[in-house]
């Protein structure tokens, strides 16, 4: 009989996972909040020109990842691969990789028909993208030790640090370039915050070792393909907005496309977090096991994107208002199809990282790269015709695609049974809660109420169907893996 993952491993996790959750929290507001402010004093096209600056050096920090961050996860999570300089010549090549791809970008942008406050902020935010990179190099380091709540609490004070800059900013009337140099600011407090962390936890030091540097990147060439195909996803909708459409419409477009990246950041984190559980259950060679957690995972992500979908579906134009002032609230149906693109990214999240500990990197590039053969073209036939609103629809189309041909690759690879999933239960409660939030706007409630008493609505029904994922946070057992004849799809 294959033993259970020990209980208090898992409790460690649930209590980890708690404190992300708390320090996710913190971050949204965080983020929410910066962009109240950059949205109120810049206006949609000053806006617009901000997410251009970001967009154009997040590209250039996407070409630089080489896949080194899931990489170096797996091997410091492997006692087995881990010897202890792995994470210094890591962080070395990360760095010197980064420092040289956003010079580049800043050089190469100087040729591009842009307006000069975008030249000159790419030249500011591109010093950000490298102390960025290096402090998602050591994200790993806090994922193997089930610490990161001091991840969470050094995200926290660089976020804080750049909104303090940003509010200076505001007061001296500055525009977008000093917008972005707050951001910088706040790269830099992060970034020292991390290293302090990570160095008590995990002990390291830079170090040049090319032999390492070679295997890492042999290893790590295919997770790179992935990303730049995931990057061509995530930034080719605000990219293709920059050149076909405005800058006014990048920024209208451009609130629902940070609560993207706000919103999955958090699924990209729980899946990270799972890492050493999936390796246990498939070394254990009990598909059934794996299939349990997967499926205990799966249903985590899925209430995750159903509440996000029902609330951006029942009251987005009014979190437009609130996050960013009415005169980005058109931007309501974008926000709506944003909310499903969140939700399929969430599920994709568990398979990608389920493949990853198959060491299926390869197998996960070939999907990535269908889905940007996907994207290219639906962003060149619906932005034209839409605009932004079809941005988003492209975005959700993709994302709910990818998830998809993760999920068939992680069944077909025949280590992972099919364990029943609660899609239909936790659909349903949705459905209900959705309905209730808008009757209860109907009859007259303030909106933030009425999503407020939905929320309690939306927890309560999960638990009372049964659609919580417990087992998993308790240490206990999920339900017993059934065959393919008594499985919902997943």
């Amino acid at each position: 009989m294959t033993p259970a993952r020990p209980a208090p491993v898992l409790q460690k996790l649930a209590l980890n996972m708690g404190s992300v959750v708390i320090g996710r929290v913190v971050s949204v507001a965080v983020g929410f909040l910066s962009i109240a402010l950059l949205t109120r004093h810049l206006g949609p096209e000053g806006y617009g020109e901000y997410r251009i600056v970001l967009t154009l050096t997040g590209i250039g920090a996407i070409f630089a990842d080489l896949g080194l961050q899931l990489v170096i996860l797996r091997e410091i999570a492997d006692p087995e691969r881990h010897d202890g300089r792995i994470l210094g010549a890591g962080l070395t090549l990360r760095l010197v990789t980064t420092a040289l791809v956003m010079l580049i970008v800043a050089l190469a942008t100087r040729f591009l028909p842009y307006a000069e406050p975008v030249l000159l902020g790419v030249l500011v935010a591109a010093p950000y993208y490298v102390l960025y990179q290096c402090c998602q190099m050591l994200q790993g380091v806090f994922e193997k030790h089930l610490r990161q709540g001091r991840q969470m609490l050094a995200e926290t004070a660089g976020g804080l640090t750049m909104l303090a800059c940003v509010w200076l900013a505001m007061l001296l009337d500055a525009g977008v370039v000093a917008m972005v140099a707050g951001l910088l600011a706040g790269g830099v407090v992060q970034f020292a915050l991390v290293w302090l962390f990570a160095a008590r936890l995990e002990p390291m030091r830079p170090i040049i070792d090319l032999d390492r540097w070679r295997r890492l990147l042999r290893a790590g060439l295919p997770i790179a393909g992935s990303k730049i195909a995931l990057m061509a996803i995530l930034r080719g909708d605000i990219l293709i907005l920059s050149v076909l459409g405005t800058a006014t419409a990048v920024g209208l477009y451009g609130v629902p496309s940070k609560m993207f990246e706000i919103l999955s950041h958090l699924a990209s984190m729980f899946g990270g977090m799972l890492m050493p559980m999936l390796l246990a259950a498939l070394a254990s060679g009990d598909p059934r096991a794996t299939g349990r957690t997967v499926a205990g995972a799966l249903d985590a992500m899925l209430v995750f994107g159903a509440g996000v979908v029902i609330c951006f579906a029942a009251f987005g134009a009014e979190l437009l208002d609130l996050v960013a002032g009415d005169a980005f609230v058109e931007a309501h149906l974008a926000l709506v199809l944003i909310g499903v693109a969140i939700a399929a990214n969430a599920a994709a999240q568990i398979f990608r990282f389920l493949l990853l500990a198959m060491d299926r990197q390869r197998q996960i590039m070939r999907i990535d790269l269908i889905a940007f053969g996907i994207a290219l073209v639906a962003y060149l036939i619906l932005v034209p015709l839409f605009s932004y609103p079809g941005a988003a629809l492209a975005t959700a189309l993709v994302e709910t695609a990818l998830a998809g041909l993760l999920a068939w690759r992680a069944f077909s690879s025949g280590r992972l049974a099919r364990a029943r999933p609660r899609i239909l239960r936790i659909l349903l409660c949705a459905g209900l809660t959705f309905l209730a939030m808008r009757f209860a706007a109907d009859q007259g409630w303030h909106w933030f109420l009425a999503m407020s008493a939905g929320g309690l609505l939306y927890g309560t029904a999960l638990l009372a169907a049964g659609a919580v994922p417990l087992a998993l946070l308790r240490g206990r057992k999920g339900p017993p893996a059934t065959d393919e004849s008594g499985t919902e799809p997943g």
